[in-house]
């Protein structure tokens, strides 16, 4: 008997090459046939960005736009100070 069932942590969160933390949020980076595509995931009680990925030529460039997403997504959150 064959199985295609997929174990729900793999729904959640594709395999990937690399999972990282930013404020919160989780990166999982994996490397695409032109580069590399940044995952996007929220933390408990924080919202999903907008776009939740990113694509780059560069890892290091897919990661610093990911990280300036979720900055953005934050910092429109956060009380203003005046």
């Amino acid at each position: 008997k064959l199985s295609f069932a997929v174990p729900w942590e793999r729904t959640l969160m594709p395999q990937a090459s690399e999972v990282t933390e930013y404020r919160g949020y989780m990166l999982s980076s994996a490397q695409r046939a032109r580069g590399w595509r940044v995952n996007i995931y929220p933390g408990s009680n924080l919202l999903p960005t907008q776009p939740d990925s990113v694509s780059a030529t560069l890892k290091k460039e897919a990661l610093t736009k990911a990280r300036a997403i979720i900055d953005h997504q934050l910092s429109s959150f956060e009380p203003s100070r005046e």
